[in-house]
């Protein structure tokens, strides 16, 4: 729900949040890509983070004990031109139990590239406590989900997922090797049982309130938008449906 009052103010207020963030912007060749297809009409994504699954339980658990937990990053990538582009989200740090990490977290974002290379990149990190307060950070892995299905009309790719997890960093995604790449599972290794659950969706009602959120910027249900009024339960914003996969 939009509130009509003050629009312009809160409108303002949160482009200079995001303008402070200093925004990575995606590749000019992209971008006069998707205006030659005629792709101008940004295109609204809804995407549940469920659980992640492990065949076991990496080395830094019995090195980090109670003290270490998981964080779920995710960027935006332009596989063509090799571009990382928006700003990385992350999550709030998860424990992991039984060999599951439970993120149960919505994100929700709208982009014009309606292009098959344009893709999300999500990499699971871990997150060690240090004695002076800081954390170290430790790349666990990474998968990529497609949003467009590679077709001519650049249909969304709407529906459940279970993503392998593959070894190294997103960095990998640079290597003059994966340029244009169609599939990136057969040149990447996949760590054996390592799966992330998540559902992708269309999600139209994100079209009235796109003026509030800049394009390429993902934000969780729980962030605080100026102009986008709260929920009862007070958890999640009322950005359509947000409720946390189960």
């Amino acid at each position: 729900m939009v509130k009509t009052e003050d629009m312009s103010t809160t409108a303002d207020s949160w482009r200079e949040v995001f303008e402070r963030s200093r925004l990575v912007p995606p590749p000019r060749q992209a971008v006069r890509l998707a205006v030659d297809s005629h792709f101008t009409q940004s295109h609204g994504f809804q995407l549940c983070l469920s659980r992640l699954t492990v065949a076991q339980p990496p080395q830094e658990i019995s090195e980090g004990g109670q003290d270490l937990t998981y964080q779920l990053r995710v960027t935006l990538f332009d596989k063509s031109h090799q571009h990382f582009f928006g700003k990385t989200w992350k999550s709030q740090p998860q424990r992991m139990k039984n060999n599951k990490i439970f993120f149960d977290q919505v994100l929700y974002f709208h982009t014009s590239l309606r292009l098959s290379s344009t893709v999300v990149v999500l990499e699971l990190v871990s997150l060690l406590p240090r004695p002076d307060g800081s954390q170290q950070a430790l790349g666990c892995g990474f998968t990529v989900l497609e949003l467009f299905i590679n077709r001519p009309e650049a249909q969304p790719a709407d529906g459940d997922r279970r993503l392998n997890l593959h070894h190294g960093s997103p960095r990998n995604l640079l290597h003059p090797l994966l340029k244009d790449a169609v599939d990136y599972n057969s040149l990447l290794k996949a760590i054996e049982g390592a799966r992330l659950d998540c559902v992708i969706k269309n999600h139209p009602a994100l079209v009235s309130m796109m003026h509030l959120l800049p394009e390429n910027v993902l934000v969780s249900g729980d962030e605080d938008i100026p102009g986008i009024a709260a929920s009862p339960t007070g958890k999640h914003h009322m950005i359509g449906s947000s409720s946390p996969v189960k």
